[in-house]
């Protein structure tokens, strides 16, 4: 077991001058003045006495080309175990890795391999390391867009290029740092947020190709000051302000649509995303039918979400009143919420309640009033997230279906609760 829990290790942020940290025996994480974290192996081959240091190919963190804790800590312990035999892993290592990028540079330029080519590949191919599991389909089509060219309005207006599409038809093999560099200014120019994410696509690309690009900007061996800093992921959350949350909750009783209202007070006592509700044609996703609730038990069962994996519904009260109100007299394979454009709902709800919610802000106002009356990590399971990266909530604490039910339950009943104050006292 680490030493340090991800928590722990969060509470630790950057200095003037670089520090390390012990998470586990022999494995330390250099935190850098500019943020960077580094994970490092110290281990003794077996028949010398010199300590070797060996940094891990991947950053610490909990987002996307990261490397979690538990994998770190298995990989430290694994290279340590090897050294005890006499095995000096990284140098076999990197003397694999560098005979594969001859072979591959070579294959390049037989077979022409450009950056389209190997995203395609990539996206076909790539499975998750924890489960196996491939690529959702929307994070497919997201990526392959990065190296088409723009569409075409029936206006006739030129749609933006994909994020990528400069660099599409050039061989991967022949990818330079100036290439990168300069594609990365130019997307700044449009967006930081998207230049960062363009970015992150390349990296994994070309790692997974076992590219080596010489100064590559996006490469940790690179100096700080050439190396190109990309963001980590960060929300933006836009909550039903709480004096507005009566207001908002009276006004959608009324509204015109029932089945649109209703779709909305749903996923805010529930917590869904907009796409697990109705789900979302263009990329196969089923939407939730009348056959997928258990009103006896209350329950109803998405499956593989967003994280990959099945999450379970467990109704409160308000929200069980609502399915099983679209439930009756209707057929299983029907559709929950028969809506095709709810947005002119939502419209007319934010205009009488004074509000200015979107879909997935009804997602935020849920996690915004959770985190007050129930603990993080019963509020991390009721939001789906995952819990790999976290040992005490992966490996030791477990939640009944009663307590997950409680938690919802407490949600719906502060809701309810905020719509009997007087319409006086929130205007």
């Amino acid at each position: 077991m680490p030493l340090l829990t991800v928590r722990a290790i969060e509470t630790h942020k950057a200095k003037t001058q670089p520090y390390k940290l012990t998470l586990d025996r022999g494995l330390q994480l250099r935190i850098a003045p500019d943020g960077v974290r580094t994970l490092l192996v110290r281990y003794t081959v077996k028949g010398s006495d010199v300590e070797r240091q060996h940094r891990l190919p991947q950053e610490y963190g909990e987002g996307p080309g990261l490397m979690k804790l538990a994998t770190a800590c298995a990989e430290a312990a694994r290279i340590r175990a090897l050294a005890r035999d006499g095995v000096h892993w990284p140098a076999r290592e990197e003397a694999r890795l560098r005979a594969e990028v001859a072979a591959r540079e070579q294959l390049d330029r037989q077979e022409g391999m450009t950056l389209a080519k190997a995203l395609r590949e990539y996206v076909d191919k790539k499975r998750r390391a924890k489960d196996g599991l491939p690529l959702k389909a929307r994070t497919k089509s997201d990526y392959l867009a990065m190296v088409e060219p723009g569409d075409t309005t029936k206006n006739g207006k030129k749609l933006a290029d994909g994020l990528l599409h400069r660099l599409a038809d050039k061989l991967l093999g022949k990818l330079t740092s100036d290439d990168i560099r300069d594609q990365y200014s130019s997307l700044v120019k449009r967006s930081k947020r998207q230049a960062d994410y363009a970015m992150q696509v390349l990296r994994a690309v070309m790692r997974w190709h076992g590219v080596v690009v010489p100064g590559n900007p996006l490469g940790r061996e690179t100096a700080g000051r050439d190396r190109i800093v990309l963001a980590p992921a960060k929300g933006n959350p836009a909550p039903i302000p709480p004096e507005r949350l009566g207001a908002w909750w009276r006004v959608s009783g009324k509204a015109p649509s029932r089945v649109a209202a209703d779709y909305y007070r749903f996923q805010l006592l529930t917590g869904c995303r907009g796409g697990e509700i109705h789900g979302d044609k263009r990329y196969n996703y089923p939407p939730i039918r009348v056959g997928d609730v258990d009103c006896d038990a209350g329950k109803v069962v998405l499956r593989d979400t967003k994280n990959r994996s099945d999450h379970k519904l467990l109704l409160a009260r308000q929200a069980l009143e609502i399915a099983a109100k679209h439930c009756a007299g209707r057929k299983p394979g029907d559709v929950l919420f028969p809506i095709t454009d709810a947005r002119k709902t939502l419209k007319w709800i934010n205009a009488q309640a004074k509000t200015n919610v979107q879909g997935h802000g009804l997602r935020d106002t849920f996690a915004s009033i959770a985190e007050e009356l129930v603990s993080g990590g019963l509020l991390k399971r009721m939001l789906n997230h995952s819990v790999a990266g976290d040992v005490t909530l992966g490996h030791y604490v477990g939640k009944s279906e009663a307590q997950l039910r409680a938690g919802w339950q407490t949600v719906a009943d502060f809701i309810e609760a905020a719509a009997l104050v007087p319409a006086s006292k929130d205007a």
